[in-house]
């Protein structure tokens, strides 16, 4: 059976009212159009105000998460307590939530039936069922808009859509696709806002909301939106001068598709709390502007006489500054060595306690690597291609505020700096890091506690969207960690002492008793620590372990009892 386009209708119309109903919704809804277009909704063609106003409803209802409703408006207005649900309100809706807005070629036309579309960022093909929009368009047309699942495989295109007949700029979209996809596995995702910027908004100078008819030059939008995220003056500076040393492609259709604005947009998400959305946008306008010659960009502001520059900060999550420092001995070497190490031992035999202590040393980093560890975005390869997809996938389905406590996924992107094949990261990789790395470097419980969650998460989406089965290998000691953890860490803030990082070295032993561990081959361990320390291990955990005056030993370091769990990994 086949959706009719009525009822399509009927339920995006009743979930528009629904909004209207909500005082609340409804003044987001209101207020959201500013972050939806750069320009005044003019009349005619795709451009024109009924076209604009109905891809703005939709963004809103079908993507754009709601403060007030902490879920994307169609997910909670749907239904109502005890309300008697029409016979097709149902199937409506459902059609509404299984749409997907992207760009898509034309690849087949049957005229007066239906024809074939591509979707240049996903790579699917799917069949539209309209007979009218058949007998308009012919191969190689290029669709921007909606598209909803209306039965038996068959699609029907929003009627907000735009269509363009130029093979110059079909060309131009492939390309920029293809290049937005090198280097990531899985979809690529098309906001309906950036359709509305990248199609219908570029070629219009925006003029700022309240200011009808007043020209702001693009560089001072962009330098606007930036200060609003948080930006000083000079590190404003530095995003102009990284987007200024890379020409700008004026065929280019989608700026941010693996270029320099693309990885400018990828440190902001890691490293600020700047509307990503509004920027790429902005900066998109500003580039040409911006890489032309310095007689035709706009003035740099005036600064107080004498002033020093600031120097070049990463934000942590807190928006703090702190100066950018990065280990002098890549953490990804360290950690291939140390697996491969592992194995090669492990495999003649040796104990636990030697291959422990090696892995200890190998891992450890500088003193002060753990000062701002949640703050380093620039991670190369595979897995930080697949965090950065997954931080900008939260941020369009959770909204900036839930979304921003996983950007310390970003640890784990560094530890698995040079994983070249996400598919082979597995249980040992995630262990090691939760189990070693992550209690050697979190600054406190409740940090643990977080870079934890958002590696849960992180599974989680690997393993429901990618089928990498990260989630799986996690789940048989996820638990576990996510109690010991934040006890560990305080713990070891306890034996770093402020500012200070944990000595290395040692052998490994487990707690068995008050005041006793025993190393792999049963060997006692008398240990020397405060009372109210000791009170707090429990038994399993895993502590390092140095000599101390008589036969007693000094505990360097203390990690979650799941650790054993790396020692019978094949």
């Amino acid at each position: 059976m086949i959706l009719p386009q009525t009822t399509l209708e009927r339920a995006f119309d009743e979930l528009l009212e629904r909004v209207r109903q909500h005082p609340q919704v409804a003044e987001e809804f209101q207020a959201s159009w500013a972050e939806f277009s750069l320009i005044e909704a003019r009349p005619g063609g795709p451009h024109g105000a009924a076209m604009s106003q109905r891809r703005h409803a939709e963004w809103f209802l079908l993507e754009r998460p709601s403060a007030a409703l902490d879920s994307v408006p169609a997910l909670s207005l749907t239904t109502e307590p005890g309300e008697k649900i029409p016979d097709d309100w149902e199937s409506g809706c459902d059609a509404l939530l299984g749409s997907f807005a992207s760009v898509f070629e034309v690849t087949g036309v049957s005229a007066g039936e239906g024809l074939w579309i591509r979707d240049l960022a996903g790579v699917g093909e799917y069949p539209l069922e309209d007979a009218e929009v058949s007998r308009a368009l012919s191969s190689g047309d290029l669709l921007v808009g909606r598209i909803f699942p209306v039965g038996d495989a068959l699609y029907r295109i929003s009627h907000a859509s735009g269509c363009f007949r130029d093979p110059v700029l079909l060309r131009a979209v492939r390309r920029d696709l293809q290049r937005a996809r090198e280097g990531r596995r899985g979809v690529l995702r098309l906001s309906q806002r950036d359709l509305e910027a990248m199609f219908f908004s570029a070629s219009v100078d925006p003029a700022p909301a309240g200011l009808p008819g007043l020209q702001v030059s693009p560089v001072a939008e962009a330098r606007a939106i930036l200060a609003r995220g948080g930006l000083a003056e000079a590190e404003i500076e530095d995003v102009f001068a990284g987007l200024a040393s890379e020409p700008f492609d004026p065929t280019a259709v989608l700026p941010g598709a693996g270029d320099r604005l693309g990885e400018i947009l990828a440190t902001l998400a890691f490293e600020t709390q700047v509307d990503l959305e509004a920027a790429r946008r902005a900066l998109a306008l500003a580039w040409p502007d911006l890489s032309s010659p310095p007689s035709r960009r706009e003035p740099r502001p005036e600064t107080v006489k004498g002033s020093a520059r600031e120097p070049s900060v990463t934000r942590g999550n807190s928006g703090a500054k702190s100066h950018k420092t990065k280990p002098s001995t890549p953490i990804q070497k360290q950690v291939e060595a140390a697996l491969s190490d592992f194995d090669r031992k492990r495999a003649s035999g040796a104990d636990l306690e030697s291959t422990f202590a090696e892995l200890e040393r190998v891992l450890e980093l500088e003193p002060d690597s753990t000062a701002d560890v949640d703050a380093a975005p620039d991670f190369p390869g595979v897995v930080g291609a697949m965090v950065v997809e997954f931080l900008w996938e939260m941020d369009r389905e959770r909204g900036a505020a839930a979304a921003r406590p996983l950007a310390a996924i970003a640890n784990f992107a560094q530890f698995a700096e040079e994983r070249s094949v996400f598919e082979n990261l597995g249980e040992r990789d995630l262990l090691l890091y939760a189990c070693l790395w992550l209690p050697e470097h979190a600054p406190s419980g409740d940090e643990a506690s977080r870079w934890f969650v958002a590696l849960g998460e992180f599974c989680d989406w690997a393993e429901a969207q990618h089928g990498v089965l990260l989630s799986t290998a996690l789940s048989a000691s996820r638990a576990g960690l996510a109690e010991a953890l934040p006890r560990a860490v305080e713990l070891n803030g306890v034996l770093r002492g402020p500012r200070q990082a944990l000595q290395s070295g040692g052998e490994m032993a487990v707690y068995e008793a008050p005041g006793l561990a025993r190393t792999s081959r049963g060997e006692p361990r008398p240990i020397l620590a405060p009372a109210e320390f000791l009170a707090r291990l429990a038994p399993g955990d895993f502590l390092r372990l140095k000599p101390a005056a008589g036969e007693s030993f000094e505990v360097l370091c203390v990690y979650p009892p799941q650790t054993a769990r790396l020692a019978n990994l094949p």
